[in-house]
């Protein structure tokens, strides 16, 4: 039987300098290291980490900027949170990973795993496109833009029109972020919502959550130069089957030697919350099967 949610320990390291990130840890097995997108943070694994926690210890950070971590001013760069995570894993002395990324979450994946190939066994990549193989196309307007399309990864390049048009309206911004690109328009519980509605309201989390898209131009150019070796270990990448779906593994095979793709049915963005058990079942089936 795996964990319940409830049952993953709360730790804190302190790394890069005097950056605090929090993190849930538990089950037992080999590591696996499972890093959020925005605006969610290490809650968003309540559905697949206790079925996750049968087979594998499962670490869940909350990047810098996100849930109960340090919410500095810069440092949104995708290369420099992965030194976040890379001093929390050697802290906890884990050598031999399994790591898997989920939206912005990816981007931070990918550069930890470009930077050190030689501690991760498995990549996936879930529902992102990464910075200079891709992102750039998505993030332009088109013809066919609507409410519900991706109109946020332009407009938050400029943070402080951003933060001015959305500071105190955080809830009515995520009520928007978890009804669009979903398959049902009810993507997470009410009590989860005001969870995240309460996160990202804290002082400096919302300018935090709109750097992460700001740094896209810093993460291209630090992408490409990582990218001239490629990942070597294999990866998975994932998309929902009414958002990224297929489309996900063609942008990371410019970056990768062995990638497959899988989508999940029945689900938009929000893979973990729409459709966990097709989620944790993809999952368990590439972590486990040679």
């Amino acid at each position: 039987m795996g964990l319940d949610f409830s049952q993953f320990k709360h730790q804190q390291a302190t790394v890069n300098g005097n950056i605090r990130i929090h993190y849930r840890i538990g089950g037992s097995g080999e590591s696996l290291l499972l890093l959020h997108g925005w605006p969610q943070h290490s809650l968003m694994w309540h559905t697949i980490a206790p079925i996750l926690s049968e087979n594998f210890t499962v670490i869940m950070p909350d990047l810098r900027g996100a849930g109960g971590s340090s919410i500095p001013a810069s440092g949104y760069d995708k290369k420099t949170m992965a030194e976040d995570i890379y001093q929390l894993i050697q802290q906890l002395g884990h050598h031999q990973l399994y790591l898997c990324g989920y939206d912005l979450g990816s981007g931070v994946a990918y550069s930890l795993s470009a930077a050190h190939p030689e501690l991760f066994k498995k990549v996936v990549f879930m529902e992102f496109g990464l910075p200079g193989f891709g992102y750039e196309q998505i993030m332009q307007a088109s013809p066919n833009w609507n409410a519900g399309s991706n109109w946020h990864l332009s407009f938050f390049t400029v943070p402080q029109v951003a933060e001015f048009a959305f500071q105190g309206k955080e809830r009515q911004l995520l009520s928007w972020f978890f009804w669009h690109i979903s398959h049902n328009e009810a993507a997470v519980s009410p009590e989860h919502f005001e969870e995240y509605v309460r996160q990202i309201s804290k002082p400096g989390a919302l300018r935090a959550g709109i750097e992460y898209y700001a740094a896209v131009w810093q993460d291209a150019e630090d992408n490409k130069k990582l990218a001239e070796t490629p990942l070597p270990m294999p990866v998975l990448a994932v998309g929902g089957e009414s958002s990224s779906s297929v489309y996900v593994a063609e942008l990371f095979k410019p970056v990768a030697t062995q990638v497959k793709g899988a989508v999940v049915p029945e689900a938009g963005h929000w893979l973990g919350d729409e459709n966990p058990q097709a989620l944790a079942a993809i999952l368990l089936e590439f972590f486990t099967h040679s």
